[in-house]
């Protein structure tokens, strides 16, 4: 709670010297949702039937101070994001002691007080503009394959009528040698981690189309293992390709993406003593289509996302669809019923989702989904969608399989299941939203795992939400 209060004093203090020069040159932005579910069976398991039910919340506010013409200074930060009863270092001591502790993700990963995730200033010059400093990164094009990450990077943006360019220059990770550390990561003069991009975006009326292709470098791990006798260190080094469209053609909305990445995924200092390298070739994929009819529209997506082959022992080919793209989806790849419930599943030991990115990021996997949609008056909307999902392989994309290990991944069935959903939704203003959703899966044997005998439950899921924009 200290740390807290001193938090927002600091933050108190700067908006109001700022509100003292000019009350018209700050501008605040953000969102607010708090939501409450139940998932009956979560596991999907009939021999553990694990019923989850939380409520949760997360506050995000940005702020943008105008220092003059042409220049602004820009911070966002996340404000007690988790579950409600478990905000404070006793319940979350608590939380990692019991049989609930494996559903939810908010032990130390959430923002319990504030958390500032970025700060960076953005100044205008001839036909563009930079920006310095800790900003938004790792959204481009469509929603598909966001992660609305935040990186330490130098952008610089041209404006040349329709057509704009950009440059982008990220430190993800910097190897400085610290004195102590000696021989870790920390003290290596190659141990960094770059990521380079280079995107251009040409507007046209009714939509839009750009290209992106950025280079990543990761050497962090390249120092020598300790007790190998060798250099058994690897760095990884691939290069992505990102075109997409998106255009409004009257009622029709169209947007498709594609995403390649190729490279090395481990290219190991002294190949075969720690293992062997490996390439890297993923892909995923995108198209969807919406038709707007008066109050009514429907509409239908696409979505492919690589799996890692279990039998391949040259190529790392798994890809993950973005932890921000939120297809709407309840229960399978669902943004908030993943991240506050926990991995979906995992009854009979089945790996899904992205572990890195609490479950949420769509992975090794072939997606179709249809829906559509009413408006009884401006404020009101009821939606319905069926979605049916199955595997591009049959291991996880989590795993890197081996001889030796590849009957612990090397799944039953391709099956994900079919999922139906229904949600309304009223807006109370024109800033605050409530919906409710009830979402039902007919869970595949996929998530039977290894285990051809493992009996699979389907699951269900009730949602009520309210959501503030400001």
């Amino acid at each position: 709670m200290k740390r807290f209060i001193v938090a927002l004093l600091a933050v108190a203090m700067v908006v109001g010297y700022a509100l003292s020069a000019s009350a018209a040159d700050v501008k605040f932005s953000g969102s607010y949702y708090a939501l409450g579910a139940s998932a009956n069976d979560w596991g999907l398991s009939k021999e553990d039937r694990t019923t989850v039910s939380f409520f949760a919340q997360r506050l995000r506010v940005g702020t943008q101070l105008k220092i003059a013409e042409g220049l602004t200074l820009n911070t966002q930060f996340d404000a007690l994001e988790g579950r409600w009863g478990q905000f404070g270092r006793y319940q979350n001591e608590e939380l990692t002691r019991n049989a609930g502790g494996a559903y939810g993700n908010d032990k130390n990963n959430d923002s319990k007080n504030i958390s500032f995730d970025r700060a960076y200033v953005d100044f205008a010059i001839p036909y563009g503009k930079v920006r310095v400093g800790r900003g938004p990164t790792s959204n481009w094009g469509t929603s598909f394959a966001n992660q609305d990450a935040d990186a330490d990077e130098i952008v610089l943006t041209g404006y040349f009528g329709n057509f704009t360019t950009e440059f982008k220059f990220e430190k993800a990770y910097e190897s400085v040698a610290d004195g102590v550390n000696w021989g870790t990561n920390h003290s290596q003069a190659d141990g960094d981690y770059d990521r380079y991009h280079v995107s251009g975006v040409y507007k046209f009326k009714g939509g839009s189309a750009g290209l992106k292709i950025f280079y990543t470098r990761n050497a962090q791990t390249t120092y020598a293992i300790t007790g190998t006798g060798a250099d058994a260190g690897y760095k990884r080094e691939y290069v992505a390709i990102q075109p997409y469209v998106q255009a409004t053609l009257g009622p029709v909305f169209v947007e498709a993406e594609w995403n390649y990445n190729t490279g090395r995924a481990y290219d190991y200092e002294d190949n075969g003593v720690k293992g062997d390298d490996r390439n890297l070739r993923g892909m995923n994929a995108y198209l969807h289509g919406k038709v707007n009819v008066g109050p009514a529209y429907f509409g239908a997506l696409y979505a492919y996302v690589s799996g890692q082959d279990p039998k391949s022992k040259t190529y790392n080919s798994g890809s993950d669809g973005g932890k921000a793209w939120n297809q709407n989806n309840l229960i399978l790849w669902g943004y908030y019923s993943n991240k506050w419930a926990g991995m979906l599943g995992g009854g009979n030991g089945a790996l899904y989702g992205q572990t890195g990115y609490d479950y949420i990021a769509i992975t090794n996997a072939h997606e179709l989904k249809v829906y559509a949609g009413y408006n009884p008056t401006p404020k009101w909307n009821i939606q319905g969608s069926v979605a049916y999902a199955v595997a591009d392989k049959t291991s996880p994309s989590n795993v890197i399989t081996t001889a030796a290990n590849r009957a612990s991944y090397d799944y039953v069935d391709h099956n994900y299941g079919t999922e139906a959903d229904l949600t309304a939704s009223y807006k109370i203003f024109d800033n605050l939203t409530y919906t409710v959703g009830f979402g039902y899966l007919w869970a595949g044997d996929y998530f039977k795992g290894t285990n051809k005998n493992a009996t699979v439950d389907d699951t269900y899921l009730l949602l009520n939400k309210l959501d503030l924009t400001f």
